[in-house]
């Protein structure tokens, strides 16, 4: 690496742009230890060279300065737009079409080289994602376009999907609901018209000649058209650990451009038109395919493989992939919060360095090794499947610490998979594109050629179901702390240099210590309630020191599919695999819809809490039955009753223990139409001292009656507990709950409100929380906070 001066300038590069964004000292004296090193090892290697390691070093330093100065630059445009424009705001854009995609309802335009007209003034931006009914704007006009701004949303739940982080990570600044069109020059690019119309005419191809499923597949693969892809086969890929392959990247690139390279040479074609010609037919496939980022990094790598071939120079990939690093990465610092960007870098580290030090480290000297021996075809293939399986392994030796990090689980049989289904790729991509190309000109051969294609899908997907069904086909390990990364990579980079110098094979296992690091080391589990923002609903976890988990209820009525984006992600962050305890207050959908998806979805959980006395209606048995069909246990919960988990001593001052006061199960007999809402399961949570009250959507009814009853009030004498420490609003913090004579029962140290932002029942009321803000020391709200996460001690209490 020393030795290879591309390398270095983008490593400094990236440097520069890392002080940029976090402003850490380490960084700072990481980037000069850096250049200790490398000068180190270039004394160490050649001598006399102090003139060469001073200007290697100062190009170093120039270039960590204009990694540093381009960060800032570009975030300057970014940050005079969100200064002045709110959501809503009325504005007018121009820019250029970049690209051009139908959705279901309308179509989305990617404006470049834009600039904003808001309160009298003109702003440059970077890019902009416009929604509009226009169906007659192409790639390559110039618009003008008003509309209404609306920002793209923040991740509101840990481990949930950051909206904003990404589309600004591929320079995307804000999307525009176009009212008006207005067009300013038509600017039509020939051949970026002729590439859309073969576009679109490969993907009617697949849709005619294929099912559904498979032609959302193949579009994907072999187009980039994401549109058709079905989410179940997307999130199968994904969680057997062969996502990558729905991804446009270098296996395509070099099936294409080294096919036609080699085709074109045994045709006795020059050298030069050859390299000239496949280089075209990546860049063209590159804008056909949309150009995501990983194809670009292949086209850029694979040209300058060819440009190299045709002057006569000898190719390092190291160099190229540096080389392509700085080119995406000046052009867009915000590359590196984009996870594709670093899978691709990070998986091509995995091929090109990994790999080689691996196999120069593990190279057997024995002479028969040399030989060319004939094998059988079936040795042949199993050959090419462990080769396959080695270099997918070095890849995940690469991108391990990423698919924690943004994935927080692992699929373990993904080597084993890759092995099986790599080998079928490039077969898979020729009869795909053969088959688009044959079936435009005459549709039958179409069909003909992508039958095969259809087989080899349907084999990939049952390979995949197989290898989920086997036990700890995915591990769910959680987030990693970024310094638990970055000592990952710090070991591994030691580990392969000592391999590297020739050190014995025992320095393999320093390999398996780094990722028992990555994969064990966590901290240990605090008692801590999360008050999950799933929108207009409820959702709300308990976590134990002992590393035991219950949930509240689990819906909402706003956010679609809220178990799959918010609450499972959220539980797979945490590293936690499964509940032990589901407590649902009752069968709104607010409260179970999530819940219902988890359910369907296959994740664990040993027993599910309702209250006996809720109200028996449809909606009811409907929950009743899937739970019980899914194999989990029905606890029925009346009042008195005590469920929880007994770690603690004789005293119990350790269990943690839920209480339950409402509803009492004869009122479901005394009256026929009882609401759902007045019938919500009340419970209690003691836990180490810590005392807590939900509520589920009870009213003042209710509320006055557990008053007059007296319940609540006995528990808490004796228990001798002057106040509650948290209190969970009642229905969302509606008027028509949380009473005064309620509140000043519990007296809660904090209360934490759920509700949805500009909902339809105008929750929170003024009143509630008025009478909220008069009894409780604190009041916070998911609406305006997103996720409130509450850890409790002995000694204080953390609101994040």
């Amino acid at each position: 690496m020393a030795n290879r001066f591309v390398c270095c300038l983008a490593i400094s590069l990236l440097m520069g742009i890392l002080w940029g964004t976090y402003g850490n000292a380490l960084l700072l004296a990481g980037f000069f230890l850096f250049l200790l090193s490398v000068s180190i090892t270039i004394f160490t290697s050649q001598k006399n060279i102090w003139k060469i390691v001073f200007i290697r070093n100062l190009f170093c330093i120039l270039f960590f300065c204009l990694g540093f100065c381009q960060l800032h630059n570009q975030l300057e445009i970014r940050n005079q737009l969100e200064e002045v424009l709110e959501e809503g705001k009325q504005i007018t854009v121009k820019g250029k079409v970049q690209k051009k995609e139908e959705t279901a309802t309308q179509y989305r335009y990617i404006l470049t080289d834009t600039h904003v007209l808001a309160d009298g003034m003109i702003y440059p931006c970077h890019g902009i994602l416009v929604y509009s009914s226009n169906k007659h704007i192409q790639p390559g006009n110039i618009l003008k376009i008003t509309g209404a701004y609306a920002p793209f949303q923040i991740s509101r739940n840990e481990g949930n999907f950051n909206e904003k982080k990404y589309y600004q990570s591929k320079k995307i600044e804000f999307r525009l609901y176009a009212q008006k069109e207005t067009l300013i020059l038509e600017k039509k690019g020939f051949y970026s018209v002729f590439l859309e119309k073969v576009r679109r005419k490969f993907r009617n191809v697949y849709l005619q000649c294929m099912s559904q499923k498979d032609a959302g597949l193949l579009a994907d693969m072999t187009l980039g058209d994401k549109t058709l892809l079905d989410k179940e086969i997307k999130n199968l890929y994904q969680a057997a650990g062969i996502a990558h392959i729905l991804a446009i990247s270098g296996l395509h690139i070099s099936l294409l451009g080294m096919g036609s390279y080699r085709l074109l040479q045994r045709f006795f074609c020059p050298k030069r038109i050859c390299g000239l010609i496949s280089i075209g037919m990546v860049f063209s496939f590159g804008l056909l395919s949309g150009m995501e980022i990983s194809t670009v990094r292949a086209i850029l790598m694979f040209s300058m493989g060819i440009t190299a071939r045709i002057l006569g120079c000898s190719y390092d990939s190291s160099t190229a992939l540096g080389l392509s690093f700085m080119v995406q990465i000046w052009k867009n610092p915000f590359l590196l919060d984009h996870t594709g960007f670093l899978f691709s870098y990070s998986a091509v580290l995995g091929v090109t360095v990994i790999a080689a030090i691996l196999k120069k480290s593990w190279k057997d000297t024995n002479e028969n090794e040399k030989k060319k021996v004939k094998c059988l075809f079936w040795r042949k293939w199993l050959k090419k499947c462990w080769e396959t399986m080695f270099v997918s392994g070095c890849i995940q030796l690469a991108t391990l610490p990423l698919s924690l990090y943004f994935y927080y689980e692992i699929p373990c049989y993904g080597i084993l998979i890759n092995g099986c289904m790599l080998p079928l790729m490039g077969p898979l991509l020729f009869l795909s594109v053969l088959g688009a190309f044959s079936g435009s000109i005459f549709l039958p051969a179409g069909k003909f050629i992508l039958t095969p294609a259809g087989w080899l899908l349907a084999a990939n997907e049952w390979i995949c179901q197989k290898a989920l069904c086997l036990p700890g086909a995915v591990w769910i390990a959680g987030k990693p702390e970024i310094v638990l990364i970055f000592l990952y990579y710090g070991v591994l980079i030691f580990i392969l240099y000592l391999l590297w110098k020739g050190a014995g094979k025992k320095w393999l296992t320093g390999i398996f210590l780094a990722l028992g690091m990555l994969l064990f080391l966590r901290e240990s589990p605090r008692f801590e309630i999360d008050v999950l923002d799933v929108g207009q609903g409820d959702g709300i976890l308990i976590q134990t020191e002992e590393g035991e988990h219950f949930f509240v209820d689990g819906g909402s009525s706003d956010v679609k599919q809220v178990g799959i984006y918010r609450i499972l992600p959220f539980l797979k962050s945490k590293g936690i695999a499964s509940i032990k305890g589901w407590i649902l207050s009752h069968a709104d959908q607010d409260h179970i819809s999530g819940f219902l998806e988890l359910l369907e979805a296959g994740y664990p959980i040993e027993y599910v809490i309702v209250g006996e006395g809720m109200v028996r209606d449809e909606a009811s048995e409907k929950l009743l039955y899937l739970v019980k069909k899914a194999g989990c246990r029905v606890i029925f919960a009346k009042p008195g009753m005590k469920f929880g988990m007994r770690k603690g001593d004789l005293q119990g001052n350790d269990d943690l223990i839920f209480t339950v006061f409402h509803p009492k199960s004869q009122e479901m007999t005394e009256e026929k139409n009882l609401e759902r809402n007045g019938n919500s399961l009340v419970i209690s949570l003691e836990y180490r001292g810590f005392t807590g009250i939900f509520t589920g959507d009870i009213g003042e009814k209710e509320e006055a009656q557990m008053v007059k009853e007296r319940e609540i009030e006995t528990w808490m004498r004796s228990n001798k507990i002057k106040k509650i420490d948290f209190y969970k609003g009642a229905h969302h913090g509606s008027n028509r709950s949380n009473s005064q004579q309620f509140l000043e029962m519990l007296s809660p140290k904090l209360a934490v409100i759920s509700c949805g932002k500009g909902n339809s029942y105008g929750h929170p009321g003024a009143e509630a929380m008025e009478r909220l803000r008069d009894t409780a020391s604190h009041v916070l709200c998911t609406m305006d906070h997103g996720e409130i996460s509450v850890q409790f001690s002995k000694i204080h209490c953390m609101i994040r």
